[in-house]
């Protein structure tokens, strides 16, 4: 039996691999010192908090995230020959197993158009694989092993992680700035998101003359829309899904079916019955709010789709945006993009860095941040620990208030926690 162990396994996407590779029949491992990850509880797979040096010289393997690139555990495998890969060497490894890869790129949207296009697969009765880089709202799972036909995955740029992948249908949602931090530039990023189409056999990166009409929502914020092909009408849609940025994601998830000749009304039935992913646009409870939502937007414009569907979604309530950045480098390199959205919210609320690899040094915090955009909006204000954020919006704001948790942080898991939401 292979024994895998994997460095920084509690990642949304480790811990789909190492679930994948256990189930395929592997011993498996890992350590991570971050947030312990429910799903590989469920598993029975066994998380360090220290990397096991035993463990290390005694695996077959060892897979490591990218986060993990600079970390003491590494070190120790290099040192001692093991054999090593990344995160997306691995994956890439495992996607070569299946037929068709269906991979989804891009810098916004692509765990969500993932989640539909598996949906979809799943209604058609192809009985896919998935490796999501989040939690179906389903299952709470990020994984799903299928037959060896039909492999759909994300497909993480950052490292260039998303060229060990040859897809047979790759999908590029929207590329913005994004890990500048790996990619030194713009242009350096771009040229990645090239390689990998050229990687694909069948490349979807836009609408192909498929648009949408009559964008509304149902009494619940449900989405509704009509979509059409060059002006003939296909179908009418009312989502569980809240935010109209979804309506994209449905488009490059039905042009992929169509691919696939998977008939409409296949393709409506999935769509209808589609719960979501966790933290997109989530809405959970709250003793203290009638109306909280966590979303995992954590790029300047993701956050500004989120604002602005709070606004439409809940009209002329007060939204209080709760925001946890990810990473110093980020807030840094993109800091205008910030600064741009920031500086016209109703209300703004940081809370501490989520520092993921990273030191202060790297860039800027969110607490420099927060007392920038104060200069300019005084309802800014910024929190370093759980304790004061609840009080203050406990104190300050009605229950009728929306708030709004915008970040891919750990703020969420500390709200759960704490007994905050639910």
């Amino acid at each position: 039996m292979k024994k895998i162990y994997f460095l920084g396994i509690c990642g949304i996407s480790m811990s789909a691999l190492a679930i994948m590779a256990k189930k395929e029949g592997c011993l498996v491992g890992g350590c991570d010192d971050g947030q312990m990850s429910e799903v590989l509880q469920k598993e029975n797979i066994c998380v360090d908090k220290k990397f096991d040096e035993k463990k290390i010289l005694q695996a077959d393997e060892i897979v490591y995230s990218s986060a993990m690139r600079k970390h003491e555990s590494l070190s120790f495998a290099q040192k001692h020959h093991k054999k090593i890969l990344s995160r997306g060497e691995f994956l890439g490894r495992i996607a070569s197993e299946y037929d068709r890869v269906i991979a989804v790129a891009g810098s916004h949207g692509k765990t969500t158009t993932t989640a539909l296009i598996f949906q979809i697969l799943q209604f058609a009765g192809k009985n896919p694989t998935l490796h999501l880089g989040g939690l179906r709202c389903e299952n709470c799972k990020n994984f799903y092993l299928g037959d060896k036909d039909f492999f759909v995955t994300e497909a993480c740029e950052y490292c260039d992680n998303f060229l060990f992948l040859m897809p047979y249908i790759g999908v590029v949602t929207n590329v913005e700035k994004e890990h500048l931090d790996y990619f030194k530039t713009f242009e350096n990023q771009k040229k990645s998101f090239e390689k990998f189409k050229r990687n694909s056999r069948i490349v979807i990166d836009d609408f192909e003359g498929i648009s949408a009409k009559n964008i509304s929502h149902d009494k619940n914020g449900g989405l509704i829309f009509t979509l059409y092909n060059k002006g003939k009408k296909l179908m009418k849609v009312n989502m569980r899904i809240c935010e109209d940025v979804n309506v994209k994601n449905c488009i490059y998830a039905y042009l992929v079916a169509k691919k696939l000749e998977i008939p409409d009304n296949i393709i409506k039935l999935a769509f209808e019955n589609f719960q979501g992913v966790k933290t997109r646009f989530e809405r959970v409870g709250c003793e203290y709010f009638e109306t909280v939502i966590c979303d995992y937007a954590h790029h300047p414009t993701e956050i500004k789709n989120a604002v602005k569907s709070a606004n439409k979604i809940f009209k002329g309530r007060q939204i209080v945006t709760i925001f946890q950045p990810h990473t110093y480098s980020r807030t840094k390199t993109l800091f205008n993009e910030f600064f741009e959205v920031f500086s016209k919210v109703q209300t703004p609320l940081f809370y501490k860095t989520y520092p993921a690899r990273e030191n202060e040094s790297d860039g800027m915090s969110a607490k420099t941040f927060a007392e920038i955009i104060k200069k300019c909006n005084k309802n800014a204000h910024y929190f370093d620990n759980f304790a004061s954020l609840r009080d203050f919006l406990i104190e300050n704001f009605s229950k009728d208030s929306v708030l709004l948790f915008v970040g891919a942080g750990d703020l969420p898991s500390i709200l759960h926690k704490n007994h905050f939401i639910s």
